[in-house]
């Protein structure tokens, strides 16, 4: 049941019961003193009377009418008190009552003293204590100790209640907070007031509120860059099939056109129909190179075909035979055996981009690609002696295939940066997480 309680109404309870117990214990103890006290007067009382009724003993006995003297003498003991004084055989109640204090009280702190029997020649004369006005006197203090007692708790535990009150007040504001966060209210900010927990408290919602905006800003940068990348890479291959496959389509098409007149003609020549056959054979080769490229701008088929490290390899002797001028080195110990079918096409990709911009931008004449394998890791690094970088930049900073590049990697975990090289040059770093293949795996 508790746990349906707010943390305010949690403190408040406890405070009551506080204040409660030590009411009650108070109350108590005065209890608990008050038998002793109640004792302690009925004892001094009794004392004295003794002492009153022996040194008035000498006067009885010379006293010519002793009955007038012993009643002049209980006339005069009876101003004493909490105690009382009669001869022995008189009816008197051995305790006077008193309605202000209850019954269990009195029958709870009055002592149990016997009377005290004091002989003389003319009767005995008992002193018994009587102390109904002393607990009515306690009982009194004890109701009005109780009544201040419980007023003084009552003005703490709205003080303190108040107090409380006040301090968790931001508890209800961080939770609408955390509320329209959740909703997808990131531009939301909560004031940073109260105790300096609940500031702390408060600074963080906001930081965390400023991330989420930063994130759904990068999320839309993200999504209006895929869509510019996408919207490039279709005009791309709209611009092959157009400047390309069109043409030799057409070609094609007109080659089989005059091929079927000539056959269908009176004397047709066999010779020059085979030489348009080849002909259009020769177009029908050359569409298949350009579909070829590509399917490999697409996705590489020697990827599939050879694994990473020989699809690497004629990665580069392709950029050789473009390049003549240019040293291209590989270290591809890292790229032999299993990888997850994603993994590898990322590092295919960093490596085909980092030797495209090396080889087109930094006026290099030697490029190293190096792919190798650390706990758990694959790390690529691709690096040429060119003119480098203007300064230290992020991926982020570079062109679309680089931004692309970044963000791939990071979908998988990894890391990738470009910096200056300290033997000169840029520096293209990457790291991914090895993940088996799935083939490997069965």
């Amino acid at each position: 049941m508790l746990r349906r309680l707010s943390l305010r109404v949690r403190l408040s309870l406890l405070l009551g019961v506080v204040l409660a117990v030590g009411l009650a214990l108070g109350v108590g103890l005065l209890i608990l003193h008050a038998g002793a006290r109640v004792r302690a007067e009925a004892d001094g009382a009794t004392r004295l009377a003794r002492e009153l009724v022996e040194a008035n003993l000498p006067r009885l006995d010379a006293a010519p009418e002793p009955q007038v003297e012993i009643a002049r003498l209980l006339a005069e003991a009876q101003r004493l008190r909490h105690v009382r004084v009669a001869l022995a055989g008189e009816e008197t109640p051995a305790t006077e009552k008193d309605d202000r204090a209850p019954q269990w009280f009195t029958r709870l702190v009055l002592p149990n003293a016997a009377a005290t029997r004091i002989e003389t020649g003319h009767g005995a004369i008992l002193i018994s204590p009587n102390p109904a006005d002393e607990i009515a006197e306690i009982w009194q203090e004890i109701v009005w100790l109780a009544i201040g007692g419980a007023g003084i708790a009552v003005a703490a535990f709205g003080l303190v209640s108040f107090a409380v009150s006040r301090t968790l007040r931001p508890i209800a504001t961080l939770a609408d907070g955390l509320r329209r966060l959740e909703r997808g209210e990131h531009l939301v900010r909560v004031p940073a007031d109260g105790s300096p927990e609940f500031i702390i408290i408060a600074e963080r919602i906001n930081a965390l509120a400023a991330t989420l905006q930063q994130l759904d800003e990068e999320n839309r940068r993200l999504v209006r860059r895929m869509i510019h990348v996408q919207d490039e890479e279709r005009k791309g291959i709209a611009r092959d099939l157009h400047d390309e496959i069109g043409p030799f389509l057409f070609t094609v098409r007109a080659g089989v056109g005059a091929l079927a007149r000539r056959a269908a003609g009176p004397g047709a020549d066999a010779a020059r129909l085979a030489d348009d056959c080849a002909r259009i054979d020769a177009q029908i080769a050359a569409l298949q190179q350009v579909n070829r490229r590509i399917l490999g701008r697409l996705r590489p088929a020697a990827l599939e075909e050879m694994g990473l490290a020989d699809a690497l390899q004629a990665l580069a002797q392709g950029w050789r035979e473009a390049n003549p001028g240019v040293d291209i080195a590989l270290s591809l110990d890292g790229a032999s055996g299993d990888l997850e079918e994603e993994t590898a096409l990322t590092a295919y990709r960093i490596v085909q981009e980092g030797l495209a911009n090396a080889l087109r931008h930094s006026g290099a004449d030697r490029v190293e690609a190096i792919i190798e394998r650390a706990k758990g890791v694959l790390h690529i690094v691709v690096r040429d002696n060119g003119s480098g970088l203007d300064a230290t930049r992020s991926p982020a900073s570079g062109g679309l295939g680089l931004r692309g590049m970044s963000e791939r990697v990071g979908a998988l975990g990894g890391a990738l940066m470009l910096t200056n090289d300290v033997e000169g040059g840029a520096r293209l770093t990457a790291s991914l997480p090895l993940r088996i293949s799935g083939a490997a795996n069965r």
